[in-house]
């Protein structure tokens, strides 16, 4: 499953028992109230946040023919200052991918191949992820935490929800939540205290026999420095200019 995948499908459940320590198997269709809520506050805790760094360390999982699962490291690194700057970095072993906008234009710049498309963009983030969604198929690195708790997010497809207990993620003292939802389960781990930041999430196809992965380990930071600058692209020597395809334009030129 690659991370493109993952990280755009919503939010999915898994049946795995609420008692403290080890989780104990559990009915299908339990929902847990409280996990629910976790969720909901979680989603409100983003959406109060104007300007934040993450880092997110992943890792994807794809399945050969016979079977056997490959996994791919990668590193996210993404800078938000709502409602109009964005700037992203994705690196993995197959790419290297850079993001940014500015609140008047989009960048893509593919760095390994030294490529770059420019695009006129909406005046807000929210408006640029479901255009770049809807007419490019592009999807945003990390798109779930612009997407959490804001208008028109619910939680009305979870089909089981439960609160699994205490752990802890890189230090920090988070409470994990599994949730099922169609034909995906996932597991949140959500920092404990005033400030319920996501700090991982596992994501499992149910789809495929072999239940690939994709997992990712958040870093944040609520004060990072940066100046205009920063969301600015400066084509680098040699880099040649694309177009970004449209995939409307694609639908109907093949009608």
């Amino acid at each position: 499953m690659t991370l493109r995948t993952a990280v755009t499908t919503a939010i999915a459940v898994i049946a795995l028992g609420s008692g403290r320590g080890h989780a104990q198997p559990a009915s299908p269709a339990k929902i847990d109230p409280a996990a629910l809520s976790a969720l909901q506050g979680m989603g409100a805790h983003l959406r109060s946040l104007k300007i934040f760094q993450v880092e997110a360390a992943t890792t994807d999982e794809d399945v050969l023919e016979d079977g056997q699962k490959i996994q791919y490291a990668g590193n996210t690194s993404i800078l938000i200052q709502l409602p109009n700057h964005l700037r992203a970095e994705t690196t993995s072993d197959r790419r290297q991918r850079l993001y940014l906008y500015d609140g008047k234009s989009f960048t893509l710049f593919a760095e390994r191949v030294n490529y770059y498309a420019t695009v006129p963009a909406p005046p807000t983030l929210h408006e640029l992820v479901d255009k770049l969604e809807d007419t490019y198929d592009v999807s945003v690195p990390l798109v779930d935490l612009f997407r959490w708790g804001s208008p028109g997010w619910s939680t009305a497809g979870i089909a089981a929800a439960v609160d699994v207990g205490p752990s802890v993620v890189a230090g920090t003292t988070c409470e994990q939540y599994a949730f099922r939802q169609d034909d995906i389960d996932w597991q949140i781990w959500i920092q404990q205290g005033a400030y319920p930041l996501p700090r991982k999430l596992v994501i499992t196809t149910r789809t495929d026999e072999a239940r690939p992965q994709h997992s990712a380990v958040y870093t944040w930071n609520l004060a990072p420095s940066f100046n205009d600058d920063t969301f600015v692209f400066d084509p680098p020597p040699g880099a040649g200019r694309v177009k970004l395809t449209q995939i409307t334009s694609a639908a109907g030129a093949a009608k």
